[in-house]
């Protein structure tokens, strides 16, 4: 078992006793939970793509942010003119991301039966967060307008019958991928283990603590760890405390920017609710990160790399 997956189990037996005791379930007491997690632990985990992407590479740190929150501003752009494509977008990339982060320590190269894994991986993790979750999404269109558009894609037999052919398809391409010893018969148990228990999480605690608690642990604090040794390995670092100034300045400007936000919603400059204003804003951070990322695993995607990273 992996330090991540014990940490896993203990925060969720933990927050299981905190709900059995009368925690405010809501989705405002929810948001007043998670969303200072999602900030300070989850924003650093993107927060050093310049870095990562400008290694060896010929273009201006100054050019890299303006491309950067151009791809951010055409994003919000796409959210305000057809938020369903923008959305359902989010929702592909999102799911191959979290897919590839899942599983690229475990190979040298991206084969297509590796990216097959990696997208229905992720699509069973976010199918499954909304379908154990459905009644829970329901009340969140009845109570919000923003979220009533996406009602056509959150249909319980819609959800249940992707969430079914996403859960298959993991399996059968687990067992392919260690068939062809590109995975021992323990990593592939230890991922179906794994996977039941970010699914259990899901099932057995509110939609938004749920996630937060597989985002935080299983996924942000992996990806940091291989940047760190990555970076430790390039030598462009030699500490934790020279990693942490590397991710600090665009934490605190992320924050800053979506605190802003928050106050532009409070003074009524802005008329989004919380929550959807938080799914913007993730979108669009996400969909940079993700292409970042995804150059990232395939620079990495050697022996030297990938064995310091297990």
């Amino acid at each position: 078992m992996t330090k991540a997956t014990f940490i896993f189990i203990s925060f969720l037996l933990l927050t299981l006793t905190l709900i059995s005791g009368g925690y405010d379930a809501s989705l405002s007491g929810q948001l007043i939970i998670t969303t200072p997690f999602l900030l300070i632990l989850g924003i650093p985990h993107g927060a050093i793509d310049n870095v990562l992407f400008l290694r060896n590479k010929k273009i201006k740190h100054v050019h890299f942010i303006v491309g950067y929150l151009l791809f951010v501003s055409l994003n919000v752009v796409l959210w305000t003119a057809a938020p369903l494509i923008a959305y359902l977008i989010f929702l592909v990339i999102s799911a191959f991301h979290f897919g590839q982060s899942q599983f690229c320590h475990y190979f040298n190269k991206q084969t297509f039966v590796a990216k097959l894994l990696f997208f229905f991986w992720g699509s069973t993790l976010l199918s499954g967060l909304l379908y154990l979750n459905y009644n829970e999404t329901q009340i969140i269109m009845d109570l919000y307008k923003e979220f009533d558009q996406f009602r056509v894609l959150h249909r319980k037999i819609g959800l249940l019958y992707f969430f079914s052919v996403s859960v298959s398809l993991t399996i059968i391409f687990t067992v392919i991928l260690t068939y062809k010893r590109l995975l021992t018969i323990e990593n592939m148990f230890m991922e179906f283990l794994v996977l039941t228990l970010i699914l259990s999480a899901f099932y057995l605690l509110p939609l938004l603590i749920g996630f937060t608690l597989y985002f935080i642990i299983l996924h942000a604090f992996k990806v940091m760890r291989e940047e760190y040794h990555f970076l430790k390995i390039e030598q462009q670092i030699v500490s934790l405390r020279g990693f942490i100034s590397l991710v600090a300045p665009f934490t605190v400007i992320s924050i800053v920017g979506i605190l802003i936000l928050f106050g532009c919603i409070y003074s009524n400059l802005v008329n989004l609710s919380y929550g959807y204003s938080l799914l913007i804003a993730f979108s669009s951070i996400t969909l940079p990160h993700a292409y970042v990322m995804n150059g990232f695993y395939l620079l990495t995607y050697n022996k030297q790399y990938s064995a310091n990273m297990k």
